[in-house]
């Protein structure tokens, strides 16, 4: 396996998110957090850098072991409410245009399923 060459930058929204071309882009407030910073160093570092819906790094996502408290990340987003964008499965910024979460358009279909169903069978009865 060749070795892959990944840049980080900063920038001031969102959490943490690896692109195709390598780069792991980080919330700059992170350096405040060392161990959380580090953490999702880890997690994106493990991704792929497939453009495309995969299975790796889905199921990488859904069963992260990286040591990312879920403290710290809540305490995180609640001291930089920016860092919410993370959770929108579409969002654009002038650097990458349209930027696609494709494991969040997955998720939340697969809740939207779930929930118009529930919708259905409770008006039904």
């Amino acid at each position: 396996m060749s070795e892959q060459k990944l840049k980080i930058i900063s920038r001031g929204y969102g959490i943490a998110d690896r692109f195709e071309d390598g780069t792991i882009e980080l919330n700059r407030h992170l350096d405040k957090y060392p161990e959380l910073k580090r953490a999702l160093i880890q997690h994106e570092v493990k991704h792929t850098n497939n453009p495309k819906l995969n299975k790796h790094d889905f199921i990488h996502d859904l069963s992260t072991q990286d040591q990312i408290r879920t403290w710290d990340m809540i305490r995180f987003m609640v001291r930089h409410p920016f860092s919410l964008v993370q959770f929108l499965p579409l969002y654009y910024t002038k650097e990458r245009g349209l930027v696609k979460d494709k494991n969040l358009m997955v998720i939340y279909s697969f809740f939207l399923v779930i929930g118009v169903i529930a919708i259905y069978f409770g008006v039904r009865v």
